[in-house]
């Protein structure tokens, strides 16, 4: 189980990385459309487009994250109400929620590998690159979900 949390707590530090690189990457691009603008030279045609798949890249990456931490998007008040009155039933229904969030994971995972495969003919204007490349960070970014998803049921308490 060790070895477990290890690697859980590795993949979350290589996409806080990844996503702390997107984010880097989308300042570093639009200070540089900034700096073109009213310098009066040309602003390079591929510098929006890689900025806006980096700030997306960059949103999936920490949704991932935020998954790890269970501090995604979900209305806790009713397992926070029942850990005070039935701590039992308060982690039965935190599981089943879990449970319910694994679902959903996995039905991305699969709908965003149909998107990466339609994608794939495409090309992006600005970068003329496969449109299946932008479109991989959603099977990435969920399949990491669920990756952190059954790591939160098997290892509950021990993720903290």
């Amino acid at each position: 189980m060790k070895a477990l949390v290890g690697l859980i707590r590795a993949i979350e530090a290589g996409l806080r990385v990844a996503a702390a690189l997107c984010l880097a990457g989308m300042f570093a691009l639009v200070v540089m459309q900034v700096v073109l603008r009213y310098t009066g030279g040309g602003v390079p045609v591929f510098t929006e487009e890689a900025a806006r798949y980096a700030m997306v890249w960059m949103a999936f990456l920490a949704t991932a994250v935020a998954v790890r931490e269970g501090s995604h998007i979900r209305i806790d008040l009713l397992p926070v109400a029942l850990h005070f009155i039935a701590r039992p039933l308060g982690r039965l229904l935190e599981a089943l929620l879990d449970i319910i969030a694994l679902g959903v994971f996995l039905v991305l995972v699969w709908q965003g590998l149909d998107m990466v495969q339609f994608a794939a003919a495409q090309r992006s204007e600005g970068l003329r690159i496969s449109m299946a490349y932008p479109y991989a960070i959603v099977p990435f970014a969920f399949g990491a979900a669920t990756l952190f998803a059954v790591a939160r049921l098997i290892l509950r308490d021990r993720l903290t």
